[in-house]
């Protein structure tokens, strides 16, 4: 099995988010049931592939996640890992958001799982036993990915893609959705 993908945070130097691509997946229906029962661990997130352009978008959604996670308010979601999924959308509607992301017909299924926190606190997030499909390099995300979905999604207009690429399209769409949050309050 391929070697988890790690992505460090500056701001949170105690945590970390661990990746892996799984393609040919054939058992989403499977994992979906694992998700709705509360039998995925609190920090573990599985993330319909196709929809995530590259691994910085990641980064964003799960530093916005662990800020949420040590604000006074706390999380909007009940895990960390769906916190994750929630970030990652543009949505600011929490259903919405984990539906889109969510694995309910995927067969390109990108787990990611956070690993630190408070001692003790250490619950192995990597379920890749209950994934059936291939491993595949994390390098290859573009591959799989369905960009007119994403665009859509998004609502990325095609005047912004002359002048930025996608991934910074969605990473600003990220972003903005707090502070379109704070102007509507």
């Amino acid at each position: 099995m391929t070697q988890a993908e790690t992505i460090q945070f500056e701001a949170h130097p105690d945590w970390v988010l661990k990746c892996k691509l799984f393609t040919h997946v054939t058992n989403a229906a499977d994992l979906v049931t694992h998700i709705t029962s509360g039998n995925l661990p609190m920090k573990t997130s599985l993330i319909n592939a196709t929809l995530v352009p590259d691994l910085l978008p990641l980064y964003v959604a799960g530093d916005k996640a662990l800020r949420s996670l040590q604000s006074d308010k706390g999380l909007s979601t009940r895990t960390l890992g769906s916190e994750l999924l929630y970030n990652l959308s543009g949505s600011r509607h929490i259903r919405d958001a984990l539906i889109k992301f969510g694995v309910k017909d995927s067969t390109s299924i990108l787990l990611a799982w956070f690993e630190g926190g408070k001692e003790g606190d250490e619950e192995n997030g990597d379920v890749s036993d209950l994934i059936k499909g291939s491993v595949a390099d994390l390098g290859d995300l573009h591959l799989g990915l369905d960009q007119s979905q994403v665009v859509d999604w998004y609502k990325i207009h095609d005047k912004e893609l002359t002048n930025a690429s996608l991934t910074d399209c969605v990473v600003f769409r990220i972003g903005a959705k707090d502070f379109l949050d704070k102007k509507q309050k």
